[in-house]
C-alpha cells in the first residue's frame, strides 16, 4: 500500500493548538502536527480518547427503610 497523508480538515493540535495543522498517516493512522512536530500513534490516541470518554453512572443504591436512622429534634 502507498504511504500517504492527509490533512485533517478543522482539528487543532493537542500539544500547540494550532488549527488545521495535522496529518494522519493513510497506513498506520498515525497524526503528525506539521508546526510543532508533535506525533501520536493510534494506540496512543485510543488511549487518550478512552480516558476523556464520560464514565456511565449508575443508579443510586435502594435504601431499605430499616436502614435509615430517624434522629428526633432536640427540644431546648
Amino acid at each position: 500500500m502507498r504511504k500517504t497523508q492527509r490533512f485533517i480538515a478543522g482539528a487543532s493540535c493537542p500539544s500547540c493548538n494550532e488549527l488545521d495543522s495535522l496529518l494522519v498517516d493513510s497506513v498506520d493512522q498515525s497524526i503528525e502536527c506539521v508546526e510543532c512536530g508533535f506525533t501520536q500513534t493510534a494506540e496512543e490516541r485510543d488511549k487518550s480518547n478512552q480516558a476523556e470518554s464520560p464514565k456511565v453512572k449508575t443508579a443510586p443504591k435502594k435504601v431499605e427503610i430499616s436502614n435509615i436512622i430517624r434522629v428526633n429534634q432536640l427540644k431546648d
